[in-house]
């Protein structure tokens, strides 16, 4: 989870303990982006919005990682212009600040169940025109 509310990845990390997954947290996306070098992730919940390197670095960089890309949860204020720009093939769902706990941890599982099913193959791809 990479936040830069401490309020927020405080929720968020135990909404994902209570979801059954270990949680790291991040306090901008430098750090995020470093966890990720260091570590494979499932699922990556993301502010957009975060200091040094905001949220669209930090899926750029997951878009360019070799292997494995964790399914993505963009958490945002931000209008809706602005999440036109996000990566639909990097970033599984988007959920707006004020956000609902149960809503965020119904798409906390899904993330992790449609990650799981693309590693085993299990998923449908089609390709782009």
């Amino acid at each position: 989870m990479a936040d830069d509310e401490p309020a927020i990845r405080a929720l968020v990390a135990r909404i994902v303990q209570r979801a059954g997954f270990h949680a790291d947290v991040a306090r901008d996306g430098a750090e995020a982006i470093a966890k990720l070098d260091e570590n494979p992730y499932q699922v990556v919940i993301l502010d957009l919005m975060m200091p040094n390197v905001d949220g669209y670095g930090v899926i750029d960089h997951v878009r360019d990682m070799a292997g494995e890309h964790p399914a993505i949860i963009l958490v945002s204020a931000a209008d809706t212009a602005a999440l036109r720009k996000v990566d639909g093939s990097i970033v599984h769902s988007v959920i707006r600040k004020p956000f609902d706990i149960d809503v965020l941890s119904d798409l906390i599982m899904a993330a992790a169940e449609s990650r799981s099913a693309e590693a085993k193959g299990n998923l449908l791809k089609f390709q782009r025109e």
